[in-house]
């Protein structure tokens, strides 16, 4: 066994620069991207939840249209049709509109539901307690709301990153990107991807616990 290892970790070392490289990458295109998921997603959810028809069938049309369009479609989107407009964009930009855009339809509803899933009592009571529509919003709703959509935006998360690997399709040098390379190089797929998918599973979990722990700390001082 030990010189099975050996043998792994002698294939693998060449190469791990490279592939810390390519997480770079990884890293950069999902942070973008689910930056641009929460504050797209969090407009569609205030849209959804006004009182004005118009705004609510603009956020029910793009979720509906937006989650029914495979993630790899809206990345070819981003990256040749815009291109073929004149609108020409970076391998991560392209990333960064299309995981946003389809992350973002996702969110709205997340949101949407933790605003809901708050108690018609802390409602009234901030209306008790003479808070404007906006301060008791901010003040009452959303802290509890944040603590309700953590833990299925967590799980979104964990789509994004995996997500992010289309972006080898369009050239660009993530981790995936690292990991066809390699391969190539040694011929020695098997070890490449596994190398790669235990990179993924790291960077998930060491984000993933991170939320838990602030969530945790959020939750002490509530009370």
């Amino acid at each position: 066994m030990t010189v099975v290892l050996a043998s792994i970790w002698g294939v693998w070392a060449p190469y791990l620069p490279s592939f810390l490289r390519g997480l770079v990458i990884t890293m950069e295109i999902t942070g973008l991207g689910l930056a641009v998921a929460i504050v797209l997603g969090a407009i569609l959810a205030g849209f959804k939840l006004s009182r004005f028809r118009t705004l609510r069938l603009i956020a029910t049309v793009y979720v509906d249209i937006v989650r029914s369009i495979p993630v790899l479609v809206l990345l070819f989107l981003a990256y040749y049709g815009l291109g073929q407009l004149g609108f020409t964009l970076s391998g991560i930009a392209s990333a960064t509109t299309a995981l946003g855009a389809y992350y973002a339809a996702l969110l709205c509803e997340i949101f949407r539901g933790g605003v809901q899933g708050v108690e018609k009592g802390q409602k009234e009571a901030a209306d008790a307690l003479g808070l404007g529509r906006v301060s008791g919003f901010a003040r009452v709703i959303l802290p509890q709301a944040v603590l309700r959509v953590l833990p299925p935006s967590t799980n979104q998360l964990s789509n994004i990153i995996k997500d992010s690997s289309l972006v080898v399709t369009i050239g660009v040098a993530d981790l995936m990107a690292r990991s066809y390379q390699a391969s190539a190089s040694t011929f020695r797929p098997m070890d490449m991807f596994v190398l790669a998918g235990i990179i993924y599973m790291a960077l998930y979990l060491v984000i993933a616990r991170a939320i838990e722990r602030w969530e945790l700390n959020v939750q002490r001082r509530r009370g």
